[in-house]
């Protein structure tokens, strides 16, 4: 059996940015891996699939991973999808993803929505070059040495962060930066209730008090 592993990407904020793609390899797949159950639930619920589905998430051990693996290993056809985006970006779909390989699993790619590009698009920063951060460190030592170092860079930055971290991450960016760098906060993109902050570093941290907790992508401009 020649099993292939489709990587597929699914909406970040906005549920109609499915794609026809992603959807018809869904409702075909043997095996469908998703991250947390309350998000892979509500995903196949809204494009009319009621299938079964394992779960790969920061939780799983290195032996349930390889047991997901022997399962690809032996379906036809695997769907991976994450709680939003594309997985194996800053998320647990990177591990069972290198073993496929090594064991000769076939990768497809169904591409869709990224937070990373969307918030490139949007911010109007000059994008070429820039460097993907994702996620800093969660000790604020190690965080402000990163800080330091990414700052260091002469092009834009773009960073990942949780919903009840990234307000403190910005305020401690503008008290390291040496210069009020320009930024974009964007804040559940592409769905009804999105947010747009733009300004310099020591502005957009003066806001931080009225923002909502909700999954954010930060560009700043260097």
């Amino acid at each position: 059996m020649n099993s292939i592993l489709y990587i597929v990407s699914v909406p970040i904020g906005n549920n109609k940015d499915i794609s026809m793609n992603a959807i018809e390899k869904l409702a075909m797949a043997d095996l469908i891996i998703g991250e947390e159950y309350k998000e892979t639930s509500k995903l196949l619920r809204l494009n009319g699939l009621e299938k079964p589905f394992e779960l790969l998430n920061e939780h799983s051990t290195h032996d349930e991973i390889d047991e997901l693996v022997k399962k690809i290993i032996n379906s036809r056809i695997t769907c991976l999808v994450s709680d939003s985006g594309t997985p194996s970006i800053e998320d647990p779909g990177e591990a069972l993803i290198n073993i496929c390989l090594r064991k000769g699993v076939g990768l497809k790619i169904i591409p869709g929505a990224t937070a990373l590009a969307s918030a490139l698009a949007l911010s109007g920063f000059k994008v070429s070059p820039f460097t993907f951060v994702g996620f800093l460190d969660r000790d604020e030592k190690r965080r402000r040495e990163e800080l330091i170092k990414y700052f260091s860079y002469q092009h834009t930055l773009v960073f990942y962060e949780t919903p009840y971290r990234y307000k403190k991450v910005i305020q401690e960016m503008a008290k390291i930066s040496k210069r009020d760098y320009r930024i974009f906060l964007g804040l559940n993109l592409t769905a009804d209730d999105e947010i747009q902050v733009r300004g310099t570093l020591k502005e957009v941290a003066q806001k931080m008090e009225n923002l909502p907790k909700a999954p954010p992508v930060i560009v700043i401009e260097i």
